[in-house]
């Protein structure tokens, strides 16, 4: 039954974004953004959304989804959370159902498409820019600022998977985050550089990265941007969590049509720049970490964990559930999103 509604409140939400876009707010392209109109999205639960926008830096548009509680109050001042969504995916997938039924629990969310990805701007789409996506947050929390009903002293931030990562980076210099989550977390860069399930030699990372600068050249002398696919058709090297994440993305379990699974090749390189513990020393604020135990990406875990410098700081691991398990597989969700409620009533009080 809770699948049966995840996927009526999608199309909902995506006929809700059609209808939006037929007006705008005086910029090309944007969103209708007018004072706090809410649409209902399940009028069981009392929570509504609102198809928002804002603009970052480049002259960028960023469009999300904002969820209010059930009897909200525009003369109140709520905490807010954000959502970060996975590489690869969009708002309407694994961060628009945390961002839901954390807005049950009676928080103020936000799920936003990063730039170059979703509803969101940015040329060319498909690019994976781990430091931009760093910036989408810090304007993601300008925009949640902004709004009379959000208490800008209570703001926390939960990321899925790289989205994780992504807050993690964040939160060390962006000091508004006043707390942080991340639900089966992972470093891009670390993931890109040593692979998924750990061993890619140096030699091997040189090599790697050489083929996507011959790639570059070949780009710059006119070939059309090379795109390959996230999770592709497994074979039996393929690790678990992208074979599990093949039957996520590229089935009908949660695939979105702004979401098919493509990044351009020349984004390997920019992940395998990026590192989301380089400043984790600066990361003060209280820390939680969901995984479970099954997943294969519990490495990045207690390598996250063990990088972080400050005493608040917790690993919740779900009982017999992987790293895609916690995406959307409600017997791993519910305990997630009720240890993340609790995590973030105590830290945004």
């Amino acid at each position: 039954m809770k699948k049966i509604f995840l996927f009526v409140w999608m199309g909902l939400c995506a006929i809700a974004g059609v209808q939006a876009q037929e007006q705008h707010d005086g910029l090309p392209g944007v969103p209708q953004t007018e004072a706090y109109v809410v649409t209902p999205v399940d009028t069981t639960s009392g929570v509504t959304v609102r198809k928002v926008s804002f603009l970052r830096s480049n002259q960028i548009v960023l469009v999300g989804n904002l969820f209010l509680p059930k009897n909200f109050d525009g003369s109140q001042r709520y905490p807010a959370i954000l959502c970060i969504h996975p590489a690869g995916s969009v708002k309407e997938q694994s961060a628009g159902l945390y961002a839901y039924r954390l807005a049950e629990n009676g928080f103020v969310t936000l799920a936003f498409d990063a730039a170059y990805a979703g509803e969101s701007g940015g040329t060319p789409h498909w690019s994976e820019a781990p430091y931009e996506r760093v910036e989408d947050i810090r304007y993601a929390v300008d925009y949640l600022v902004t709004l009379p009903f959000v208490d800008e002293h209570r703001i926390g931030a939960l990321g899925l998977c790289a989205g994780g990562g992504y807050v993690i980076a964040t939160a060390p210099t962006e000091r508004r985050i006043r707390a942080v989550a991340g639900v089966s977390a992972a470093d891009i860069g670390a993931a890109n550089r040593e692979s998924w399930l750990r061993g890619r030699t140096v030699e091997e990372q040189i090599k790697l990265l050489e083929d996507v600068s011959a790639q570059r050249t070949r780009e710059a002398r006119g070939a059309e941007l090379m795109k390959v696919y996230m999770c592709p058709e497994p074979t039996e090297e393929t690790a678990p969590s992208f074979r599990e994440g093949y039957e996520y993305y590229r089935t009908s379990r949660a695939w979105h049509p702004r979401a098919d699974n493509f990044y351009l090749r020349r984004s390997q390189a920019t992940k395998m720049a990026f590192s989301a513990i380089e400043n984790s020393y600066l990361l003060t604020q209280p820390v939680l970490l969901v995984v479970g135990d099954k997943a294969d990406s519990e490495w990045q875990t207690t390598r996250f964990y063990q990088a972080l410098p400050g005493k608040d700081k917790e690993v919740f691991v779900v009982a017999g559930y992987s790293h895609i398990d916690l995406y959307d597989k409600p017997g791993a969700v519910g305990p997630a999103v009720q240890k993340l409620t609790d995590f973030f009533k105590r830290t945004l009080q």
